[in-house]
Order: C-alpha cells, then sequence, then structure tokens
C-alpha cells in the first residue's frame, strides 16, 4: 500500500507566487493611501468625527458595487480585473496628491477621491480571492489564503512605517504620489499575469444582465445557512471591531500624543500582528473546526479592542494593536476560507462580492464610532465597540449550532 502524496505548498505554484507579489504590491500602495489621507483629513478639520467620516465615505461605495464587482469577477478574468483596478487607484492617488499639494484648504474634493477609491477596492478582494482558489487545489485553499493574507499584511505594515516616516519627512503630497507609482507597478505585475482558461471559473457566468445577476447572487447566498451566519457575524464585526482604523489618527495624536510618525508605527504594529495572526493560521493547516474557531477569534477581538482603546501609554498600545491585528486578520481569513468552501465553484467571485456588499455597510459603523468618540472620547468609544463585538460572538456560539460544526 502506497502512502497517500504529501501535498504541496501553495508557493510552489509558479501562479500563485505572481499572484502573491501582485497583490502584496497593490496592499503596500493601499496602506500608504490610508495612512495618508487619514491623516491629510485631521490637520486640516482637527475632527475627530471628520477623520472617521472620511474612512467611512471609502466603504459607502463599496455597498452598492462589491455585489457587480463580484458578479464581474465571475465572468471575466480575474487577473486583468485586478490589473485595471490597480491603475485606476493609481489614477486616484495622483489626483489625491494633486489636492493635497495645491493646499486649497477645500476638504471636499478629499472625501470625493476617497468614496470613488473605494469603489476601486470593492473590486480587489473577490478577485483576489476567487483567482486564489481558481490557481490553487482546494485542500490548499486556507493556506493559500493565508499565505496571501500574511504577504499583503506583512508588506502593508511596512508601508505603514514608511509612510508615517515619509510624512513626517516630506509630506503628505510626496507620500501620495509615491502611493500613486506603487499601484502602476502592481499594474503591471497583474497585466502581464496569464491563467490558462481550463483555471477561469469566470467563464463559465454568461448572463447578459450584470445588476440582475448580482442581485440573485447575494439572494442565493443568502439561503444557505452556514454562509447566511458568516455574512451576518461579519457586518456585526465589521461595523463595531473594523471601525477601530477610524478613530487610529485621533488616538495617536490626543490621547497617545505622537504625530504622524508615531501613527505609523501604530499601524506598523497592527500589520505585524496580522501577520502573526495569519502566519498562526496558515501554520493549523487545514483544521476541521474552523467555524468554532471563527468564534473564538471574534471573542477575542473584541477583549483586544477594549484593552487597547484603554491604554494612554503609547508602548503599551503598540503592543495591544498587535493583538487587535492578529484578530482581524484571522477573522477575515476565516471568513473568505469559509465562503469559498460553502459555495458552488461558480459563485466564488460572488460569494466575496457578497461579504464585501456585507462589511460594506461598515462606514456606519466608524460614523458612530466617530460621533461617539466626539462626545465620550476615543477610548471609551472603543472599549464599547470591543463589548459589542464580544456579545456579537457569544450570541453566534448560541444561535449558530452549524457554524459551530462547521
Amino acid at each position: 500500500m502506497t502512502n497517500p502524496p504529501i501535498l504541496q505548498s501553495p508557493w510552489r505554484l509558479p501562479l500563485f507566487r505572481r499572484l502573491w507579489y501582485g497583490t502584496v504590491i497593490i496592499s503596500l500602495a493601499n496602506q500608504c493611501e490610508r495612512l495618508a489621507a487619514g491623516w491629510l483629513v485631521l490637520v486640516e478639520t482637527d475632527s475627530v468625527f471628520l477623520t472617521a467620516a472620511s474612512f467611512a465615505i471609502q466603504k459607502a461605495p463599496a455597498s452598492l458595487s462589491a455585489p457587480v464587482a463580484g458578479d464581474l469577477s465571475d465572468r471575466i478574468p480575474r487577473s486583468r480585473l485586478l490589473a485595471a483596478t490597480a491603475l485606476y487607484k493609481a489614477i486616484i492617488l495622483i489626483l489625491l496628491g494633486a489636492v493635497a499639494y495645491a493646499d486649497t484648504g477645500q476638504i471636499w474634493p478629499v472625501f470625493v477621491l476617497m468614496a470613488l477609491s473605494g469603489i476601486g477596492m470593492s473590486f480587489e478582494t473577490p478577485s483576489t480571492q476567487g483567482l486564489i482558489t481558481d490557481i490553487v487545489p482546494r485542500e490548499m485553499a486556507m493556506r493559500a489564503v493565508a499565505m496571501q493574507s500574511t504577504g499583503a499584511r506583512a508588506i502593508g505594515a511596512l508601508g505603514s512605517l514608511g509612510g508615517g516616516l515619509l510624512i513626517a519627512g516630506f509630506g503628505v503630497p510626496v507620500t501620495l504620489f509615491s502611493g500613486g507609482g506603487i499601484f502602476m507597478i502592481g499594474f503591471l505585475a497583474m497585466a502581464t499575469m496569464r491563467v490558462p482558461a481550463a483555471q477561469q471559473q469566470s467563464k463559465r457566468i454568461v448572463g447578459k444582465y450584470i445588476f440582475r445577476d448580482a442581485a440573485q447572487g447575494l439572494v442565493m447566498l443568502l439561503k444557505l445557512n452556514v454562509v447566511r451566519t458568516l455574512l451576518l457575524t461579519a457586518f456585526v464585526v465589521e461595523m463595531f471591531a473594523f471601525a477601530y482604523s477610524a478613530v487610529m489618527p485621533s488616538l495617536a495624536r490626543d490621547v497617545l500624543h505622537v504625530a504622524a510618525d508615531g501613527l505609523g508605527t501604530l499601524n506598523f504594529m497592527s500589520g505585524l500582528g496580522a501577520v502573526i495572526g495569519v502566519a498562526v493560521l496558515s501554520a493549523f493547516g487545514d483544521i476541521s473546526r474552523k467555524g468554532m474557531l471563527l468564534i473564538g477569534v471574534t471573542v477575542a477581538f473584541g477583549c483586544t479592542l477594549i484593552l487597547f482603546g484603554l491604554s494612554d501609554y503609547f508602548l503599551l498600545s503598540l503592543v495591544l494593536v498587535m493583538g487587535v491585528g492578529a484578530m482581524a486578520a484571522s477573522f477575515d481569513a476565516l471568513q473568505w476560507t469559509l465562503l469559498q468552501q460553502h459555495v458552488p465553484d461558480d459563485m466564488r467571485g460572488r460569494s466575496i462580492g457578497g461579504w464585501m456588499f456585507v462589511v460594506g455597510f461598515g462606514w456606519m459603523g466608524q460614523l458612530a464610532l466617530g460621533a461617539v468618540a466626539e462626545f465620550i472620547g476615543v477610548q471609551w468609544a472603543l472599549a464599547a465597540a470591543g463589548a459589542l463585538v464580544i456579545l456579537t460572538g457569544l450570541v453566534a456560539y448560541v444561535l449558530s449550532p452549524m457554524l459551530r460544526e462547521t
């Protein structure tokens, strides 16, 4: 009797390596945008609420464009869609840099460009996750998702640190222009990627009515029990937990008393925690109780968010934000893996598009967190958000036996 073959690492697949390189470059540019745009709004307006609103305005369009993005990623080659998105985002960042350089004192152009950026961002995740499951065998899907997420978050962490130093040394416009240039590199990387036709699941979708088919795809997802539970959990956690990034600039400046380089360091440590989180997740391999692990990660996410929110010591906050980043990254990776494994092959892109649609409503949480922070302070607002996330995990455990057993 022969022994079963040893599973190869996804890294040994040339197409996966090419995808990994392209997506980590795009992640680096995204971090430059997020850090520089948030700091620009805080400095120009001196408002916690408006800074949070600048993050929210980027999320809001995704609630409309994400289902369409997911549907399109099931229709056309996903590598081409990623390339087009990178080129689009490069143009947005160059325009943002021009607005910052002009220094007109008007903040509305920044909000408009951030909203347009959010539309482009809604195409990134479904295309990336769908492409991973196109080119990687199903039994290696979780490891591949974790490896891609690890790389993207690692380079994103370095981008946060470098972006903060770049802002401190050369200003916001240079940082935004640099981000645009990095997006152009990502465009070239994805535009030259060639996926064999046999591995392009997108060719299975031939319907003519994109908006109608996107809506029907979302309805179909909600009829699947485990998928419905995952989407509802993602909706709540995105609202109350992931909104923390929207008040990070204010927390850095007003509570921890650090400048742009300090904010960059906080984001770097969050990204480092994310890398550690998904690396540990990848080390588990194809574990059988992913649903139960997701519930545990959700509760831990809330706990670390409370501790981070209540800290007013910079060095302690650097350690605690690593925990927040680790739980955030693990939550996303588990969500993507479970979604991909509980839908038909020809709905992979739309499953992530549906997820993007749901989390796209997180802008409401960012606005709410910013408004609450104006009245009771950033620290207590974050602590309250963490408590709600813990409650969400406990409710999912009690009310969703199918998720526990998945």
